[in-house]
């Protein structure tokens, strides 16, 4: 259809829809996103209408076909359900990265390893310091994770300021540091496991890799397959998100069809068109019509189901799953006694420290080590200083901490308290602290 026949309505559409699909697509959208969730989920929490705040979060939602019932809270539906597909979108992201990405250079490897290990443990053995001893030990692997939509909302403020490099760093470094939080729920957070449940989840997950590398590329079959393992892992006891990020292993990576045959049969198609006395008409034509879509097909035969369910995903995910957990899992009761409890329990402590201080040390120790004994490299354009800075923005740590402080606390609603309050106030300090420091640190070098 050309310009001349549009209607006003469609020009005016084709005129803002760039800028909006841009802004929709932009990293800071979906950080603002999750920002504001957790802002409404704060506010409601202590507002006057606290009680349908908590009536909705906890409200049964279910299926019932005859005497079968499956029932569980709105809350548990998005946390065991829909963040199983924030995992797999994950688990794509860190098999791209280990074969194409920054974890495929072995340099670059090296130091995101290493620097995340002491982005893991440092935060952990701080918690453990605090919480010596006493039951509130379980929540050890609170501060060890990194959210890395906030952490990269927050670098857009200072992004004139740091190397672009910078970004795909801490990128590289939070999906590290995610493998090691999902290592950490699998094997540590689980309290019962049913070997023949788990086995069976095991036994899917080998089914869909022998499937992938027979060359099996059908969404539905996946789909399939996957709910099946993800009801199998429920039933286990593991909690069923490491199930996303395992499916997400298994998924193709590799092209149906090679660049050079795709240009060939492209060619031939759109030469059979172009020889058409008229134009093409895709409506009335049924044979133009096929055509298209044989285009459509050649296309996708060349790109890899890696990449076009991880671009299919990232919107959804970051628009709609992630908000929603912020908004059924951050409604924490704040009142002046609540933040002095929080402030001085071991729980609120061992975070706070844990997430702020030990981000700082174990990151920037592990790199400084790293430099100085030739055990990895920076990228092109970062600097010491830079990754000083990305080590206290990593202190960020709400959705994944929030998930763990979850399974760590279930059932103990105070400690759960101290935990979120913790988070939340963790998580801002290291938000403040980083962007301050790569702030002032880019205005000296720009002076010097």
């Amino acid at each position: 259809m050309s310009k001349d026949s549009k209607n006003l309505l469609e020009r005016g559409l084709d005129n803002i829809q760039p800028q909006l699909s841009s802004f929709i697509r932009a990293q800071k959208t979906s950080s603002l996103f999750l920002l504001l969730s957790t802002i409404v989920a704060l506010w409601w929490a202590n507002s006057i209408y606290s009680a349908s705040y908590f009536n909705l979060v906890h409200t049964p939602v279910g299926l019932f076909f005859g005497d079968l019932e499956f029932k569980a809270s709105l809350k548990h539906i998005i946390n065991d359900g829909l963040m199983v597909i924030f995992f797999f979108l994950l688990g794509l992201e860190i098999k791209r990265e280990v074969l194409v990405g920054d974890l495929a250079q072995p340099e670059n490897r090296r130091m995101l390893i290493l620097c995340a290990l002491g982005g893991m443990i440092c935060p952990a053995l701080i918690y453990s310091m605090f919480n010596y001893s006493l039951d509130s030990q379980i929540g050890w692997g609170i501060p060890m994770a990194t959210d890395t939509a906030f952490a990269l909302g927050v670098l857009t403020i200072v992004r004139k300021h740091i190397p672009a490099s910078l970004l795909a760093f801490i990128v590289g470094l939070a999906i590290v540091d995610d493998v090691g939080a999902i290592l950490v729920i699998a094997i540590f957070y689980t309290e019962q496991i049913s070997v023949m449940h788990l086995s069976s989840a095991f036994a899917l997950i080998a089914f869909l890799g022998l499937a992938s590398y027979a060359g099996v590329r059908q969404p539905l079959f996946y789909i399939t397959i996957s709910i099946l393992t993800w009801l199998m892992m429920l039933k286990s006891g593991v909690h069923p998100t490491v199930a996303g990020v395992a499916i997400a292993l298994t998924v193709p990576a590799r092209p149906e069809l090679a660049s050079g045959k795709l240009l060939d049969k492209a060619k031939s198609i759109i030469n059979s068109m172009e020889k058409k006395p008229k134009s093409v008409d895709v409506l009335g034509s049924k044979e133009d019509h096929e055509k298209v879509l044989k285009v459509r097909d050649v296309a996708e035969e060349a790109s890899t189901p890696l990449r076009r369910w991880e671009g299919a995903l990232h919107l959804p995910v970051s628009l709609f799953i992630l908000p929603l957990f912020a908004l059924t899992n951050a409604g924490v009761i704040f009142s002046f006694s609540s933040l002095a409890d929080s402030l001085q329990h071991p729980i609120g402590l061992g975070i706070i420290f844990g997430l702020v201080l030990g981000k700082f040390i174990g990151i920037s120790g592990a790199c400084w080590l790293a430099l100085r004994y030739k055990l990895g490299s920076l990228p092109d354009k970062i600097n010491f200083q830079h990754v000083v800075g990305a080590s206290l923005i990593t202190g960020i740590g709400f959705t994944m901490s929030t998930f763990i402080a979850m399974l760590g606390f279930d059932g103990q609603p105070e400690q759960l308290q101290y935990a979120k309050t913790a988070i939340l106030i963790g998580s801002i300090l290291a938000a403040m602290l980083g962007t301050i420091y790569l702030r002032v640190t880019s205005t000296k070098q720009n002076n010097e």
